[in-house]
């Protein structure tokens, strides 16, 4: 008999998800554990989660290091997240509470182990993609040559950084290491 997955919903607001702990600072209708994401360590115990879900949060976070070791730290090795932001080139980064910007290469302090940053790396990364805007789904996402161009997933990447408001947002996915 296989076990139901475990799923939590960071930061879900008002957006609660059947099937997944949701959990807000502020207490709310359907919201089931009320916890400020920056008060370490989380009400949670170790290797708990199979799944995290996480939208429009992070970028509020005191601590970006501190919550990703501690998103590792509730979760299970192989357990899936799903990080949502709001993308560095668009107007919804930066409003007044948000205290980090992203951009695709944002998380790859947690995602490459290296000599020197051997304890930060926590996920491996699965896939990024962007959420344009009503105006950048008009423009398609055809690859482009890594060597030219290698801080841009496609043309629709490079084209809002040079035009700005067509990627809205960025979905991450990874998966926990331990």
């Amino acid at each position: 008999m296989t076990m139901p997955k475990r799923k939590l919903h960071l930061g879900c607001g008002v957006d609660i998800k059947k099937g997944y702990i949701n959990l807000d600072k502020a207490k709310a209708p359907g919201v089931d554990v009320v916890h400020d994401l920056s008060v370490y360590p989380w009400p949670f115990k170790n290797n708990y989660f199979d799944e995290v879900y996480s939208q429009d949060v992070i970028e509020h976070v005191d601590d970006l290091w501190k919550t990703m070791k501690e998103i590792q730290r509730i979760c299970r090795k192989g357990a899936t997240v799903r990080i949502i932001v709001p993308y560095w080139h668009s107007s919804a980064a930066f409003y007044p509470d948000h205290n980090y910007y992203f951009n695709i290469d944002s998380f790859k302090f947690f995602t490459n182990p290296t000599r020197l940053y051997d304890s930060h790396y926590c996920v491996r990364l699965i896939k990024v993609k962007d959420i344009p805007s009503k105006f950048g789904w008009l423009i398609p996402p055809i690859p482009l040559p890594k060597k030219l161009f290698p801080n841009a997933l496609h043309l629709r990447h490079l084209m809002s950084y040079l035009l700005g408001e067509i990627v809205l947002k960025l979905d991450f996915e990874f998966k926990v290491m331990k």
